[in-house]
């Protein structure tokens, strides 16, 4: 082989080397990390039966060019944190219930109202339509810096107590009860209880150390915070509010993304949010029969102190409405839209 033939094949040689280099950097590129980050203990059934998936699934229909780094139980920082870790862009994706940023997502708080429906899925499908279509996304989303991507509304919350049992309105009085904050506090107040409002991480300390008489708590995550292990006692028929459970992304690096990526993300959302609203409803009565065999009495208000609650919290709406006009919000449109909207998804 002679020296200039050498040549020409170490050339080649190097050149082809160098385009599959840069193939691989080009592969490489296109590949989308994000991080997200929520407050959620490791066997939440969000986390395992909603993120998780959500998750797979975006990957999946991203043919593997968007992958995740999963930071769960406050791992990056407390439930109070996220929506700020988003806005910094410590993590990209984050759990920003609007419950816990009343200040900053005021008008969010319509879904807390109570008795507007009892469905996990009737209420996730609705209330995704009233943020997309009335000033809530640009007032507590956009104005934040981030953009929605899936969540889901718990079942009803409510009442679980350490050692009394609650069979009437008047056992409530002056009890002492972890609430997840906002209209929440508020509707406790109108029920002659006392409000707390607590992380839900803390809620089982708060319980077992007596810091609070119960908790105001949905069936759905009690599981999750091991709340049959110090309270003994849950009565339902309050139906004091629900609490939608959402994901946001930074919306700078929402805007940022490829078209088809961001398509596959609205699709990955949807399917989300149908699964996690059907998997709330269907699993109800099951986790109904765990309370029962940890040894949780479940306790169902008679009907005629179930009407003496409604009755007591029928204030809440005309108050929410007439907070969201002091601050000039448009409180009653948003109302009257995610009525509109629960009717609308419970005829389909």
């Amino acid at each position: 082989m002679t020296f200039a033939f050498r040549q020409t094949v170490a050339a080649l040689v190097g050149a082809a080397t160098g385009l599959a280099m840069l193939a691989a950097g080009a592969a490489h590129a296109e590949t989308i990390t994000l991080k997200v980050a929520d407050s959620f203990p490791p066997n939440h059934n969000i986390a395992n039966q909603g993120t998780k998936w959500w998750m797979e699934r975006v990957t999946e229909l991203t043919g593997g060019k968007v992958q995740f780094e999963y930071y769960g139980a406050q791992q990056l920082g407390k439930l109070s944190d996220m929506l700020a870790l988003a806005q910094r862009k410590v993590a990209e994706i984050t759990y920003v219930p609007p419950t816990f940023n009343e200040g900053r997502m005021p008008l969010s708080t319509v879904h807390n109202l109570p008795g507007l429906f009892d469905s996990s899925y009737v209420g996730t499908l609705a209330y995704y339509d009233t943020i997309m279509n009335t000033a809530i996304l640009e007032n507590d989303y956009i104005r934040n810096g981030v953009y929605p991507l899936w969540g889901v509304m718990t079942t009803t919350y409510n009442v679980f107590t350490r050692d009394k049992a609650v069979r009437s309105l008047a056992d409530l009085e002056g009890m002492k009860l972890k609430t997840a904050g906002g209209y929440q506090n508020e509707a406790v107040k109108l029920l002659g209880g006392v409000p707390l409002n607590i992380p839900s991480p803390e809620t089982y300390q708060a319980i077992q150390l007596g810091t609070v008489d119960g908790a105001i708590f949905p069936s759905s995550a009690a599981k999750s915070y091991r709340l049959p292990e110090v309270a003994k006692f849950y009565t339902l028929g309050f139906n004091v509010s629900v609490f939608y459970a959402p994901y946001v992304m930074n919306l700078e690096v929402w805007k940022g993304l490829p078209d088809d990526v961001k398509a596959a993300f609205e699709q990955a959302n949807r399917e989300t949010r149908e699964r996690m609203g059907k998997i709330f409803d269907d699993g109800d009565a099951e986790l109904m029969e765990g309370y029962k065999a940890a040894g949780v009495e479940i306790i169902m208000l008679p009907e005629a102190e179930q009407a003496k609650v409604q009755a007591r919290l029928a204030p809440l709406f005309d108050t929410w409405a007439a907070d969201m006009k002091g601050r000039g919000l448009p409180g009653e449109e948003t109302l009257a839209y995610f009525r509109k909207a629960i009717a609308g998804v419970s005829k389909n």
